[in-house]
C-alpha cells in the first residue's frame, strides 16, 4: 500500500507542476500577443477619442448653459442661444476650428448655427474678438494639449 501512495503523490505532484508550467508558459505567450497588438498607435486612437469626446461634451455643455470660467472682458456667455439637439453638432464645428477632427459626422448646418447665434462674439473664424471673447481655435482652451 506505501508504494500505491508514492507513487499517487509523485502523479499528483508531476501533475501540479505541469500545469503551472503550461498555464506560465501559455499565459506569457498570450499577453506578448496582447502587447503586440495594442501599439502605441492603437493607445493614442483610444485616449484621442476620449478626449474628442470629452472636450465635445464640455463645449456642448458650455452651449447649452453657458459659462464664465474664463473671465473674458466680455463677460459671462449666456447658455440657450442654440437648440439643445443642434448643441453637439456645433459642439463638433467648434471643436474642428481648433484643427482637430471630430469621428463622427456632424449636421451641415451646424456652420449656420454658429454663425448665426455664436460667430458675433467668436467672429466667423472662432478666433475672438480682440481679447474680448475667446479664441475657439486655440487647442489649450479646448483642453486638448
Amino acid at each position: 500500500m506505501r508504494r500505491f501512495e508514492v507513487i499517487a503523490f509523485s502523479f499528483i505532484l508531476i501533475s501540479i507542476i505541469s500545469y503551472g508550467l503550461y498555464n506560465s508558459i501559455f499565459s506569457k505567450k498570450s499577453s506578448l500577443v496582447s502587447v503586440k497588438e495594442e501599439t502605441p498607435t492603437k493607445r493614442a486612437k483610444k485616449i484621442y477619442k476620449n478626449i474628442e469626446k470629452d472636450v465635445v461634451a464640455y463645449i456642448e455643455d458650455v452651449i447649452n448653459y453657458g459659462s464664465n470660467r474664463f473671465n473674458f472682458k466680455g463677460g459671462e456667455m449666456e447658455g440657450g442661444y442654440i437648440p439643445k439637439d443642434k448643441a453637439k453638432d456645433v459642439a463638433c464645428f467648434v471643436y474642428e476650428l481648433s484643427g482637430k477632427k471630430c469621428s463622427k459626422p456632424y449636421a451641415k448646418d451646424a456652420s449656420l448655427y454658429f454663425s448665426s447665434s455664436c460667430a458675433g462674439c467668436h467672429g466667423s473664424n472662432g478666433k475672438g474678438l480682440n481679447g474680448l471673447y475667446p479664441d475657439l481655435t486655440k487647442q489649450k482652451l479646448l483642453g486638448v494639449n
